[in-house]
């Protein structure tokens, strides 16, 4: 087994914190994500941790070397992370891919202990870590069987609020045996780079090989488990109070002011919102 992480994108997003580093390598708690991710992947037996960098790429070799404690780390370059998206820094590493089963897991994702070894333990060697919708979540949705077979991403353009109870979203942790990523993954994934581009997502291959073999990847739902995806300040200063020491966690919430509609299984009582906010009177 090994793990590839996509870390080349700039993340412009975060502002100030990703203006001279790589996205994985802000902080949150003092930590740096890329550290955090490792110390995880470093509790498994893998043969190895391949990294796909680009923005400030050198920067990040430079702080990680080739060995973080027990893990052997190897690097690909996106040299045009500027103008592609991650379907291009995971075609770069195809052959890697090809080479033994795999936990692909992108850079930007704070997550409890013990999410990888949920994927393991599971027979399956096809897997995509979901979560059930909740509103502060955005990027690819799911929809899955009572088998647990992925039947359906959902694109934005697809997206429908009244249908959101049957959604999941992907939490962009994937196991893929060997021979999936040989025989199937890669093969449309060439396929897909050369009509449609290299501006473009990943998981759009998984797309179409749901279309076409519905229960080629399932998914394995998440429960219990904290994780975060952080693309802008905000998201950051919420995974600061969702993975806080006990003694902090409520300080925290205290100091952000509102806004906790954004933290999961979370009501905020106090946000304020105008019902009459639609209803005009045209008054003369």
């Amino acid at each position: 087994m090994q793990a590839i992480i996509l870390a080349a994108g700039m993340g412009k997003r975060l502002g100030k914190y990703t203006e001279h580093n790589t996205k994985c390598m802000v902080p949150v708690n003092g930590t740096p994500l890329i550290d955090r991710m490792l110390t995880q992947l470093n509790k498994l037996n893998l043969n190895r941790v391949v990294i796909v960098v680009g923005y400030e790429g050198k920067k990040l070799m430079d702080y990680l070397g080739n060995k973080y404690d027990n893990l052997k780390i190897e690097y690909a370059t996106n040299p045009v992370y500027d103008k592609t998206n991650n379907i291009y820094s995971l075609a770069l590493v195809k052959q890697q891919l090809q080479e033994d089963d795999t936990l692909l897991v992108e850079s930007d994702l704070i997550f409890d202990d013990g999410i990888f070894e949920m994927l393991l333990d599971n027979p399956y060697p096809n897997l995509a870590l979901v979560s059930k919708y909740e509103t502060w979540m955005d990027g690819t949705m799911v929809r899955i069987d009572e088998d647990n077979n992925i039947v359906n991403f959902i694109t934005k353009d697809a997206f429908k609020y009244g249908e959101t109870g049957n959604y999941y979203k992907t939490m962009n942790i994937y196991k893929f045996s060997k021979d999936f990523s040989a025989t199937k993954y890669v093969p449309f994934l060439d396929a897909y780079c050369k009509v449609v581009g290299n501006n473009e997502y990943y998981e759009n291959v998984l797309r179409i090989i749901s279309f076409l073999n519905s229960h080629e990847l399932k998914a394995l739902p998440v429960s219990g488990k904290k994780w975060y995806e952080i693309d802008d300040k905000q998201d950051l200063d919420i995974a600061e109070a969702l993975f806080a020491e006990e003694e902090d966690i409520l300080r925290k919430y205290y100091g952000r002011y509102g806004g906790y509609w954004r933290f999961p299984q979370m009501l905020d009582y106090c946000y304020l919102v105008n019902p009459f906010f639609f209803v005009v009177e045209n008054r003369r």
